[in-house]
Parts: C-alpha cells; sequence; structure tokens
C-alpha cells in the first residue's frame, strides 16, 4: 500500500511547481501518494495524468514571514489543513517547506503532543566532510528549552537516528562553547548533568568542529542556539563558496588550475549540498511531521520526500512514543 505524504507547496522561497516537480521525481521511485496542499490553479497544471497524486485545494497560505500565531487563527491554511489529514488518518505524513514557526505551531494545535513529550524538538541532518550526515536537535521549534527537555531532545534524536537512519549506537553531544564540562550557560551546564548518565553521551562538544570532524552523531541544543548554528554553517559554507568562485575568476592560471581541479571540486559540492539531506522530523508530535528548507530546490524535495517515505516506514513517531513511555 502507498504511502500517503501531504506535501504543502504554498508560502516557500520557490513557486509550487518546481515543489510539485521535485516530489513528483521522488513518487517515480517510490511507492507514495502524493497530496499537494495549496492552490488548485497553481498546482494541476504540473501535474501529468499518471501521477499518484492529487490536491488539496487550498486558497490560504502562511506568507514565509507571518508570525505563527496565524497558522492557528486561520484555519483554512495549506499547513493547518493538511495536518488535518494526518490527524484524520487520510494520510501517514505531513511535508512543508513553508513557515517553520507556523508548522509547529499548527502541528501543536492539530496534533497534539505525544503522551510524555515535553517539547517538541526539529531534528535537522547537516553534510559533514566526513562523508555521513550528522543530526542537530532542537532546529528551532523550541526557542526557550528547559534542562529536561534537552535531555529529551537527545532520546529523541537518537531513536530518530538509529531507527530511520540505521546509526547502530548514535553518539550524543551536547552543543556549548568549550569541550569542558562547566564551560556554557546555565542551561548547558544543567543538561550536562542530566546527560551525563546515558552511556552514549560523549560530552561537549563545540559549532567549528561539527562539519569538519563530526565528533558525534546527535547534537543537542535548543532551538535558538540550534537554528543560529546552522544559519551560521550554512551562511559560511556560501561565503567560503562565493570566495572560491571569484579567486578562480581572477587569471589564466587560476582558471587552469580550477579546471585541473574541477572533479574534485564537484564531489566536494555535492557531498557538502544540504540538497542530499532535506527534510527534519518534528518530533514529539502525535503524526509524522516533516520540515523542508525553506529554499528548497525540485532536488532538495525529492530528497524530503524520500527521506519521509523512509521515516514512515520506519513506524517513528510509534518508536518516539514508546521510548517516552518508558
Amino acid at each position: 500500500m502507498a504511502t500517503r505524504i501531504v506535501v504543502d507547496v504554498m508560502g516557500a522561497d520557490r513557486p509550487p511547481g518546481e515543489l510539485v516537480a521535485g516530489a513528483l521525481a521522488a513518487a517515480d521511485r517510490l511507492p507514495v501518494h502524493l497530496i499537494f496542499a495549496g492552490r488548485r490553479r497553481l498546482i494541476e497544471p504540473h501535474l501529468p495524468e499518471e501521477a499518484h497524486a492529487e490536491v488539496l485545494d487550498c486558497e490560504e497560505f502562511v506568507p514565509p514571514d507571518a508570525p505563527p500565531v496565524q497558522a492557528i487563527r486561520n484555519r483554512a491554511t495549506s499547513i493547518v489543513r493538511g495536518l488535518e489529514l494526518v490527524a484524520e488518518g487520510k494520510a501517514e505524513a505531513f511535508l512543508s517547506p513553508g513557515n517553520t514557526g507556523a508548522v509547529v505551531a499548527a502541528a501543536l494545535l492539530v496534533l497534539g503532543r505525544l503522551p510524555g513529550a515535553k517539547r517538541p524538538g526539529l531534528c535537522a541532518s547537516l553534510p559533514t566532510l566526513a562523508g555521513r550526515e550528522l543530526l542537530l536537535i532542537d532546529a528551532g521549534a523550541t526557542a526557550d528549552p528547559r534542562p529536561e527537555h534537552l535531555a529529551q531532545f537527545a532520546e529523541m534524536g537518537v531513536l530518530y537516528a538509529r531507527e530511520a537512519l540505521g546509526f547502530a549506537q548514535p553518539k550524543v553531544g551536547l552543543l556549548s562553547i568549550g569541550a569542558e564540562a562547566l564551560k556554557g550557560d546555565k542551561l548547558v551546564r544543567s543538561a550536562h548533568g542530566l546527560l551525563s548518565g546515558r552511556p552514549d553521551f560523549a560530552g561537549n562538544v563545540e559549532p567549528h568542529v561539527l562539519l569538519t570532524e563530526r565528533p558525534v552523531d546527535v547534537v543537542v541544543t535548543g532551538g535558538f542556539a540550534g537554528n543560529l548554528t546552522i544559519k551560521a554553517l550554512e551562511g559560511g559554507a556560501e561565503a567560503s563558496w562565493s570566495a572560491l568562485k571569484a579567486s578562480i575568476r581572477t587569471g589564466w592560471r587560476s582558471k587552469l588550475g580550477a579546471g585541473l581541479l574541477r572533479p574534485a571540486l564537484k564531489a566536494l559540492a555535492a557531498r557538502m549540498s544540504y540538497d542530499r539531506y532535506n527534510g527534519a522530523p518534528l518530533l514529539g508530535v502525535q503524526g509524522l511531521v516533516m520540515v523542508a528548507h525553506g529554499r528548497s530546490s525540485p532536488r532538495a524535495m525529492e530528497a524530503a520526500v524520500e527521506r519521509t517515505y523512509w521515516a514512515a516506514k520506519a513506524g517513528v513517531v510509534d518508536g518516539v512514543s514508546a521510548a517516552l513511555s518508558r
């Protein structure tokens, strides 16, 4: 039986047609049935007759810069109506590259938290030079967590890493400004005390080694620090590539060297592209909710649908629920 995935294609940086094309590329390879939530007139022109897809016609949507509360006040938006299909058992998962805050707020409203879940955590995947992705939770769902929330994020992140991504024995690290246990603010120091009893806890990790050394599999942090870290890493990577491209154009020697290095540079760019790792589960809510990057390209959207499918097949929500009930 095909896995039914609601794909919200409104409110992102890219037009609906590009998002639809990316999602359909995944549907060509996977046993999924896509339900595109958004304005029918913007979606149907991009749907071939043989597509395993339908449209949930929604004229209303949440703009990228709108406050999250708007998703709660207006129940006619593509985010809320798509989540309602999951709540009603008419879809197995919901995926959106739209307003992250709105998705989190609407998921809590429509689906609610799992029994035992203190706060939801967004578990994002980051590409690394080590070759395997690194998970960071929370990437922006809970801005002001308490130490016990971070301890639970570790539990949920480890389960997702193991069950959905196949990490055999995930190691956990706590994001901080130094490796020493006493480094960090009050939240980090208190969370360190709670996490230190875990056999999989490797201690504090610093942001600058995440992509190069990949010291752990799951990095735990609060939503504000997590989102800030991801944006800083993305900005640094983009700045480095821009500087490299500019230097290549400075003369014939640079261009010759770039030509010789072209295969290696292309391979590195592909390995470090977020497109391959797009799609972060919102763990701790009663339904599979995935958040894609707001700038998702068609290829990134294809990856997000694939990641959503495998998370659904792995029973991530049931697994988290069982872990929280122990």
